[in-house]
């Protein structure tokens, strides 16, 4: 009795498992029936974030990088690899300039604060 509960059970899970998997032999990108539920494949246009980090790349970040006479020479030439220290060098020319989001920063709002905010 044992082994025929088990081979039962074995066999259905079997059974529903690969059904489940499934869908007439079609992918789930392939899916008509999927695709209809789900909108996320349909759907193309950037959100806020994208939106937002993509005007401060090109309200900011590339017109403060780009007037640094190191970077322009690395980036005149296209054939090159880009590495993890091109980056780094990038930031530390960004961080050096007087930019719109050091003005903003939190961390300065927050030492301003009276209680929070370190005693002057």
């Amino acid at each position: 009795m044992n082994k025929l509960t088990l081979l039962s059970i074995t066999t259905l899970s079997i059974l529903s498992l690969t059904s489940c998997n499934s869908s007439n032999g079609v992918s789930p990108s392939q899916n008509k029936a999927a695709n209809g539920v789900t909108q996320a494949t349909t759907y193309k246009e950037d959100g806020a974030m994208q939106q937002s980090l993509d005007n401060w790349l090109n309200k900011e970040w590339t017109p403060t990088v780009e007037k640094d006479e190191t970077i322009k020479k690395i980036n005149q030439d296209k054939s090159r690899n880009f590495t993890l220290q091109e980056y780094v060098d990038k930031a530390v020319v960004y961080s050096k300039e007087d930019n719109s989001s050091t003005k903003k920063s939190h961390s300065e709002e927050m030492n301003s604060l009276p209680v929070i905010g370190k005693k002057k």
